[in-house]
């Protein structure tokens, strides 16, 4: 059996997002914020494979992750993307400590080991980013307003130290996920 699959690194809410949160449920049924027990920040889509590969992927993303320990981001800014017609509202991942933070290099090396194992490599640069909603429609103006309010402003800090393989069922309410593996940073592979 095919199923679509993900690797991510999960999110847990913080103040401020939980903050964000409250304000994107006042927008209206254009703005549909995502579940927030379902926060992450997808490393490498791997899209359709077939079940059985579900162990070779985990052995792959543990030797990966055996080379990196947890480390702490700051979650920050709210965005839309793209910015002409958006359809995810989104806040980043940062380090202000260093320009190529830890996530980067993690999903950097995930996508090389990925690749190896014959997923097909992404074109796009890897942004660290936590989608807070998806946009059907026009957005409403209020959205530019949050958007301009949460510009620079820091949202907590989260700690970074587990991957897990994830399969997203698509569905009219919405993406269905569900973890297969759980792998924690820094433990031997």
């Amino acid at each position: 059996m095919m199923i679509r699959t993900f690797v991510a690194v999960p999110v847990p809410i913080t103040s401020g997002l939980a903050e964000v949160f409250e304000l994107l449920s006042t927008l209206g049924p254009q703005v549909r914020p995502v579940r927030r027990e379902a926060l992450h920040v997808t490393l490498k889509f791997l899209g359709e494979m077939p079940e059985g590969r579900v162990g070779e992927i985990t052995e792959t993303i543990t030797r990966v992750a055996a080379r990196f320990s947890g480390f702490e981001l700051q979650l920050q800014d709210v965005g839309r993307l793209p910015s002409r017609r958006p359809r995810v509202v989104f806040a980043d991942l940062v380090d202000p400590d260093r320009p190529r933070s830890a996530i980067i290099e993690l999903a950097s090396a995930l996508e090389e080991a990925l690749t190896v194992v014959g997923f097909a490599s992404e074109k796009r640069p890897f942004r660290p980013h936590v989608t807070l909603a998806r946009i059907r429609g026009k957005p409403p103006v209020e959205l530019e307003e949050l958007q301009r309010a949460y510009d620079q402003v820091r949202l907590g800090t989260v700690v970074i130290d587990q991957v897990e393989l994830v399969r997203s069922e698509l569905g009219a309410e919405g993406p269905r996920y569900s973890t297969l593996a759980t792998v924690k940073l820094g433990e031997p592979a």
